[in-house]
């Protein structure tokens, strides 16, 4: 399984964006609307907006990476693999429903798709072996991006992740073989991907209560 490709599409919408500054105009004309939701650092929010959205994005390679490894190393990596595949087929064969012009707009939405179909992998994995499979939460990063998405885009791509991923959620007895294994722990050495996953102390946070 290989993420090159993926990379190479982070990269050449990334330069888009350099050329035409569309994602970035898009953020300033929707700052009062995002101030309602998220809690948006001063002077610059749009210059943290858009770090965010490069970090979110730029860090599905290596998640990919991350839970290919440890799904290898503990033995399940039958049951990750169409996952792991549809997080892929997510950038490089994007739903009729995402924008086809290749910028950070539809970056963006493919990235939330990728992200929230491995966090639907994650809780699997928490439920049925007590512990986690990533090792940075992705719950309020996932939760930032609905906000930046619009509520109308973001619920249709939530839609298509649960559907998705209740077809793919079948084969519980996959876990039960996982569970019987003995002495297969990950070690910490072997499985962190090298910069590639959102910052814990990224600057943009929910705003409570709203």
């Amino acid at each position: 399984m290989t993420t090159t490709e993926i990379k190479e599409t982070i990269h050449a919408a990334l330069e888009q964006e350099a050329q035409t500054g569309e994602f970035r105009h898009s953020l300033e004309a929707r700052l009062p609307e995002l101030r309602q939701k998220l809690l948006l650092p001063e002077p610059s929010p749009v210059d943290a907006l858009m770090a965010f959205v490069v970090s979110y994005a730029g860090s599905v390679p290596g998640s990919i990476s991350l839970v290919t490894a440890v799904s290898k190393r503990l033995q399940f990596f039958d049951y990750a693999a169409p996952f792991l595949h549809m997080a892929e087929d997510y950038f490089l064969r994007p739903p009729e429903i995402l924008p086809g012009d290749g910028g950070l707009e539809a970056l963006l939405d493919e990235a939330f798709l990728a992200h929230r179909l491995l966090e639907e992998v994650n809780d699997h994995h928490i439920r049925h072996l007590q512990r986690p499979l990533l090792p940075l939460d992705m719950t309020e990063a996932n939760l930032i991006v609905h906000y930046l998405l619009g509520d109308k885009l973001a619920t249709q791509l939530e839609q298509l992740v649960q559907f998705t991923a209740s077809h793919l959620l079948e084969r519980e007895h996959v876990w039960e073989k996982v569970k019987a294994l003995q002495g297969i722990e990950p070690a910490p050495g072997e499985l962190i991907c090298t910069g590639t996953l959102v910052q814990a102390d990224q600057q943009i946070r929910l705003r409570l209560g709203r």
